[in-house]
């Protein structure tokens, strides 16, 4: 299991499971729009999970960068009057094109694919599986919120007894 910050300071818990699917819809991703790779990545620029031919590129510098030019780019929308930052980054090219999109403020879905291949379908497929990995995100989010209330309702309840038990003897 991974350990992974949520926006507001809570961790979530990327078990296996969460982990396969999540990798699972980007590899998805990757073949239905003809990218050459996509890598999934925390907002810090921290790499998850990626699909796709990167032989020749140095996934922890690119997670970083794109995490950089995120966060630059939110200042910016800022700066003009937008309450949150821009959804989506495009960076042109003249052999491969990038598209980042954050995924519900805490990750990132960077999307490299050649020229070749049309804007619009990538951003279409992409849109999709942003909000499947948005739901995925936020399903993980409640089990383990509700896992750690029953956790700390039965250790509570526990306590509470031994508490009991001893003021008895």
């Amino acid at each position: 299991m991974s350990e992974k910050q949520l926006g507001n300071g809570q961790q979530l818990i990327l078990s296996e499971e969460l982990y396969l699917k999540i990798s699972k819809l980007v590899e998805k991703l990757t073949t239905s729009t003809g990218a050459e790779y996509i890598v999934f990545c925390e907002v810090n620029g921290y790499p998850v999970t990626h699909f796709g031919d990167i032989k020749e590129v140095d996934l922890p510098t690119i997670s970083s960068l794109a995490a950089g030019n995120f966060s630059a780019t939110a200042q910016m929308a800022s700066m003009l009057g937008e309450n949150d930052s821009f959804k989506y980054l495009f960076h042109e090219g003249e052999e491969q094109n990038l598209y980042i999109s954050n995924v519900g403020f805490n990750f990132l879905l960077i999307v490299v694919f050649r020229v070749e291949v049309a804007l619009g379908m990538v951003r279409i497929y992409t849109k999709k599986a942003i909000a499947s990995l948005g739901e995925i995100l936020e399903n993980a989010n409640q089990e383990e919120k509700e896992s750690k209330e029953f956790l700390d309702l039965e250790f509570k309840t526990l306590l509470s007894e031994e508490l009991s038990r001893s003021l008895k003897l």
